[in-house]
């Protein structure tokens, strides 16, 4: 395969993006794309189509991207880590089937609650605006929410009723970042820090929890992300050649609206 591109961080309309496979794959051959990961949030639902569509043009990393409970560090509620896996075998089926049935039971408790609150929004409103009817989250409430009058925007439908406090918030049951690397491993994958940024950590106490991290059986930190500046991609960089970790690229592309 010539050089080109790498990205190994996508999301289609399987999960939580806007484009359907064929369009992105699309614009990664005219961006002289060549190897690219879909890793949509808690499924590889696209993965053997985009295979099928790439061909031999572009080779098709396996991955996934998966939340964890951070609770013990979220005392605000302002601490996110996601765990990036590639080259999962098909046993990670055996943490998406928990994943997948606590993911639809937050969509009901939600409705609930927003219903409950005077907000009327029923589960065939949320399927009829969804971007992926087999696939529908959080996200696809907030769009139904704007659709139906009651926001005037995605970002307020976040705010209004669906952040931590908002009226139709439901925490979804996870496992901590630890112990989900572990079973990542368990499963044959490859576990990878996405958008390390996310954690909103002081250095000092960044470099602690990714340490723990590291030790739990990290491979790899998303060190060129578009949110990472200068001054953060030379630290991760400097974190990964210390550990022998893997420094990914990934731009964490959600299409456009």
């Amino acid at each position: 395969m010539s050089v080109g591109i790498i990205d190994l961080h996508v999301h289609s309309n399987c999960s939580d993006g806007f484009d359907d496979v064929s369009k992105i794959i699309e614009t990664a051959k005219n961006n002289n794309v060549k190897y690219l990961s879909f890793t949509e949030h808690y499924n590889v639902a696209s993965y053997k189509l985009a295979s099928e569509i790439a061909g031999d043009d572009i080779e098709i990393i396996k991955g996934i991207e998966i939340g964890t409970d951070m609770s013990d560090y979220n005392k605000e509620n302002k601490h996110i880590c996601h765990i990036l896996a590639y080259y999962i075998s098909n046993d990670i089926y055996k943490l998406l089937d928990l994943y997948e049935v606590d993911r639809y039971k937050c969509v009901l408790d939600t409705l609930k609650l927003l219903n409950a609150n005077k907000v009327f929004i029923r589960m065939d409103d949320v399927l009829r605006y969804s971007r992926n009817e087999k696939s529908v989250g959080r996200y696809d409430i907030a769009i139904a929410l704007k659709k139906l009058g009651y926001v005037k925007s995605i970002n307020d439908a976040y705010g209004k009723y669906l952040d931590y406090k908002g009226k139709g918030y439901v925490k979804r049951e996870k496992l901590d970042p630890f112990k989900l690397i572990k079973k990542i491993i368990e499963y044959g994958g490859v576990p990878v820090l996405a958008h390390p940024k996310s954690l909103r950590m002081k250095i000092e106490e960044e470099i602690i929890f990714i340490d723990k991290l590291i030790d739990a059986g990290l491979c790899g930190i998303e060190v060129y992300n578009p949110k990472n500046g200068i001054e953060r991609r030379n630290r991760y960089l400097k974190l990964c050649n210390e550990h022998c970790l893997v420094a990914t690229v990934g731009s964490d592309y959600h299409g456009r609206k």
